[in-house]
């Protein structure tokens, strides 16, 4: 029935106040229990300090629109990887003999060691301003001067491993491209030598020299065209001569056949004649014969015989001694004969030579057309093949551009890498640049009094608080007049006052002196947790140190 009056009834702002009056012994006891345990936590808990230390990512001295970086890794990528590099194994374990951490954990393993340096490095990115790049490097432990010396360190450790993070890429860059270089024009060079054997092969057959191979293809068809008019031309000539030599020497035969048959070469008239006479004048028919005949022609032959015989009886005379005998000849005689027979024919000689002179142009002109059509066979096979030279030629020229294009473009990446790796070497690149060093940390950021504060007042108000809520939930009593009124609907007439018993003075009167200590009690935790957040956990303790004497 107590629980229905009390649901049924709302609870007024008096009435909390009377029951935090009531009650108030559950408020202050566990605040004050809470505040001793906090500052107790406070006092005892290990300090950590915090040193950090803002390094400013500066752009490159040298515009990149004169000089691109081949750095092209962006800061947080750089970050993590100096970062691995800055927290190996070897690094730590150097910065823990520098600084002699851990001396007091003599026991403790190497690998924990290096595990909770790790634990206590922070690299935290940050962006300004006008999208300037920064980022801290925070560093934690329980010593403050070691603290701000190992930050620092770690700093340049920074700094140096960017310097030599990127003068490595560029240089790697640089060498890569350089190889890479090297091999294109390896390629440049073989394809160079191929277009260049392709160019001297087929010289004269190339598609830029069609033009020129129609132009001379219809200058040799004009020579031959030339020549083979001349050719008819010559050739009709020379059997026009030949007619006319023919008739000519059939006429001379004749006249030669009835003068040699006057002349007697008979045996048996060589002796006692002029047989130099006769000697002579048979050697001058006989080299006018040549010039008509061979030394095969019949005339020839005989009268080569008959030479061959006067000889014999000239040189039988001559040994003989015998005087000049007589001639069956008369000097008449054989002055008509030699007017028959040892006149030349002038006109027979001149046509001969111009039959050999035809002769020699006809085989010069047939010669010369030969030539002719041996240089048209060649260009008109050239010009046939130009369409196939031309597409062997496009193939070379492009797979040549192809290797040309990639050559310039790494020769100008080698050249950009060679300025870039210059530029960096000279430290004109994107350089790290201290703002803030590490200062020697006075407020340690552990333990965290501000929050041991408040921890400590919420778990005393919440332990007092949630006491109170739960005795007056699980009391059934009436407490006041309007229960009695309106659930029972019974009219007060009189109300007794609380029936004091003896010594209930004194009582009270302790219950507030206690009740008074124990406030002055939280109050002064309160008031110390308020000058440990103010000045600070180390001030507060050398304060107190240096006036009490501790």
């Amino acid at each position: 029935m107590a629980d229905s009056f009390q649901s049924k009834l709302p609870i007024k702002p008096d009435q909390i106040l009377e029951i935090i009056i009531r009650r108030r012994w559950f408020i202050i006891i566990p605040l004050c229990i809470t505040l001793t345990l906090g500052l107790f936590i406070t006092f005892t808990m290990d300090k950590t300090y915090e040193a950090s230390t803002l390094i400013l990512v500066q752009p490159q001295r040298v515009p990149s629109d004169y000089i691109k970086s081949v750095v092209t890794s962006s800061i947080s990528q750089r970050i993590s990887t100096i970062s691995q590099q800055i927290l190996s194994r070897s690094n730590l374990e150097k910065i823990i003999h520098q600084f002699g951490l851990f001396e007091d954990a003599k026991n403790m393993y190497l690998e924990d060691k290096i595990a909770s340096m790790r634990e206590r490095v922070l690299v935290k990115i940050e962006r300004a301003r006008h999208g300037t790049e920064a980022f801290s490097i925070v560093f934690r432990g329980s010593d403050p001067q070691r603290v701000m010396g190992i930050a620092n360190t770690l700093a340049g450790y920074f700094m140096d491993e960017n310097l030599k993070f990127r003068e490595a890429q560029a240089v790697g860059t640089s060498d890569f491209l350089d190889a890479e270089l090297q091999k294109t024009r390896k390629r440049l060079e073989i394809r160079e030598k191929i277009l260049a054997d392709y160019r001297t092969k087929y010289l004269g057959g190339l598609p830029d020299e069609l033009e020129t191979n129609l132009r001379t293809l219809d200058r040799l068809q004009d020579q031959l065209t030339s020549k083979q008019e001349l050719l008819r031309n010559t050739s009709d000539s020379l059997n026009i001569l030949e007619t006319q030599i023919a008739q000519s020497k059939e006429m001379a035969s004749q006249n030669f056949d009835n003068q040699f048959s006057s002349f007697d070469f008979d045996e048996e008239a060589f002796k006692g004649t002029e047989n130099e006479q006769k000697y002579s004048l048979a050697k001058e028919q006989y080299n006018t014969l040549l010039l008509k005949y061979t030394e095969k022609h019949p005339d020839v032959a005989k009268l080569k015989k008959i030479i061959e015989k006067l000889e014999k009886t000239i040189e039988e005379e001559t040994l003989e001694g015998n005087p000049e005998g007589e001639t069956e000849f008369s000097e008449q005689g054989v002055d008509d004969k030699n007017q028959g027979i040892g006149i030349p024919d002038f006109a027979a000689i001149q046509q001969e030579a111009q039959v050999k002179q035809i002769k020699n142009e006809i085989r010069k002109i047939q010669s010369d057309i030969f030539k002719i059509e041996q240089q048209m066979e060649i260009y008109q096979k050239r010009v046939e093949d130009t369409p196939k030279r031309e597409l062997e030629l496009q193939s070379l020229q492009r797979d040549y551009a192809n290797i040309q294009n990639v050559f310039n473009s790494l020769l100008d990446r080698r050249l950009e890498a060679e300025l870039s790796v210059n530029m960096e070497k000279k430290q004109k690149g994107e350089q790290f640049r201290i703002i803030d060093h590490a200062r020697l940390p006075e407020k340690p950021i552990s333990p965290n009094v501000k929050l041991l504060f408040l921890l400590s007042l919420a778990s005393g108000f919440g332990l007092g608080g949630g006491g109170i809520y739960l005795l007056e939930m699980f009391n059934t009593s009436i407490r006041r007049e309007e229960q009695i009124e309106k659930n029972l609907g019974l009219t007060i007439l009189a109300i007794i006052p609380h029936l004091k018993k003896k010594g209930h003075q004194v009582k009270a009167k302790v219950e507030m002196v206690a009740f008074v200590c124990f406030t002055i009690y939280a109050t002064a935790f309160l008031s110390f947790f308020v000058i440990l957040n103010s000045k600070g956990l180390d001030r507060t303790i050398y304060f107190i140190k240096s006036n009490l004497n501790f």
